[in-house]
């Protein structure tokens, strides 16, 4: 495997905002997600200033000099280098081309032995249960997750709100992201109503919050959230104060970092590395003909669980995905309000009259291509590092001739990790 060393010569003494620069690269580097660094303290040498220093005993030097190397793939030590600079007043960095023979992160379970705390977002949002509910959409909204801690006022985690509660709650009439694309003006009527409601978090939330703590093992912290069918788990100091979050997304990130370039025996590979998607995908996929009127497609979707349908051509082969949010993206502004109640409701002789009014619309008009596939020899490592590269929650899986025999999502994935059957895990 081709890779880059990174060297870095500085002194000892280095500071960084009145902390040793060595210990504040090696930390920088980490948070980058490179597979590791290494600092070395010499015995004798001299830099720009030309002052030899030494660790004799009766010459003893307070600033000796430092060294840390850093391999990894090309892409992530390019990305580190100007950070890293900007952090040097003086000192030398040097980047040459390595070949690895071989490189095994430590794993333990499944995943790569490390703590939440390695891992975790640090200082992420939270709400209190008096937060409106309408403050409380408004800001999922603008984010890329569907759910928030609730602290009290000394910080402590007493519950968590998410989309799905809001919608027990009877609080909101869609999920998050079908509001992302219904257009402002029926958010702001949405947002308005609310605001008149004047329900709080506490109306809604989940209580107690499932929690863990930075030391927690990383594979321990995906077992529950398996068990329990969770994306996101707050972190919490030994006080229950909140101190980061530990999503779904988090740990798949991780698993594909440590084994992106890893080689191992055949003997000490990883579940994820020796299981196909062939043996976790679910075979049940719902499909459509790109020619399908849009009443077919609607119904095919609001009968799919997963609130997704897969177009295929004649010879079964994938064209295309449609999702209820790209119905409601796709279709003219002024349709939306009515398909959007249709989408909430289940299928009727109303519903399907309703759909019939588009009646030029078939599904090639409102899939999203091209479709991103995984064969069924995939490893569920190969199929991991796909879904976190492409941001996509599920990939149809294709035979050797193409055709779709079946989809794998993101929690099928982390259960085949951790050497798991896939159960209980929310989409």
């Amino acid at each position: 495997m081709r890779g880059k060393r990174l060297t870095i010569y500085l002194g000892e003494s280095d500071q960084w905002h009145h902390r040793p620069l060595y210990l504040a690269i090696l930390e920088h580097l980490r948070t980058a997600g490179l597979a590791g660094a290494t600092v070395t303290r010499g015995i004798a040498g001299f830099g720009a200033h030309s002052k030899i220093k030494t660790a004799r005993l009766l010459e003893l030097s307070v600033d000796l000099p430092i060294v840390i190397t850093a391999v990894d793939r090309a892409e992530r030590i390019e990305r580190v280098l100007p950070e890293v600079a900007a952090m040097m007043a003086a000192g030398v960095m040097t980047v040459d081309d390595t070949e690895v023979h071989f490189y095994s992160a430590a794993f333990a379970g499944g995943l790569p032995a490390v703590s939440v705390g390695d891992v975790m977002t640090r200082d992420p949002e939270a709400v209190t249960p008096e937060t409106p509910i309408a403050d409380v959409v408004a800001r999922l909204l603008a984010r890329d997750f569907t759910a928030l801690p609730v602290v009290d006022a000394d910080g402590r985690v007493v519950g968590m709100i998410a989309d799905s509660d809001l919608l027990e709650a009877r609080l909101t009439e869609q999920r998050l992201g079908m509001s992302k694309v219904i257009g402002p003006a029926l958010v702001a009527e949405q947002l308005a109503r609310l605001k008149t409601a004047g329900a709080t978090v506490r109306q809604a939330m989940t209580s107690p919050a499932v929690t863990v703590t930075a030391t927690t093992p990383l594979a321990d912290a995906a077992r529950l959230m398996h068990a329990r069918g969770l994306k996101r788990l707050p972190v919490v100091d030994a006080a229950g104060r909140l101190v980061g979050v530990l999503s779904r997304l988090d740990i798949l990130g991780c698993v594909v970092a440590g084994g992106a370039h890893r080689t191992a025996p055949p003997s000490a590979r990883l579940p994820q590395e020796h299981r196909t998607v062939a043996e976790i995908m679910d075979r049940d996929v719902p499909t459509v003909a790109a020619t399908a009127p849009l009443g077919d497609v609607v119904e095919r979707l609001l009968a799919a669980p997963t609130a997704r349908v897969v177009v295929v051509d004649a010879n079964g082969r994938p064209v295309g995905i449609v999702t209820d949010t790209d119905l409601l993206a796709r279709v003219d502004p002024g349709e939306r309000p009515g398909l959007l109640t249709l989408l909430r409701s289940r299928w009727s002789e109303a519903a399907a009259a309703e759909v019939r009014r588009h009646h030029g619309r078939r599904a090639a008009d409102v899939m999203t291509a091209p479709v991103i596939t995984v064969p069924t020899s995939a490893s569920v490592l190969e199929a991991l590092t796909l879904t976190v590269a492409r941001h996509v929650k599920r990939l149809p899986v294709v035979d050797e001739r193409g055709r779709v025999v079946g989809v794998v999502s993101r929690p099928a994935l982390l259960a085949a990790s951790l050497d798991l059957a896939p159960a209980g895990a929310i989409p």
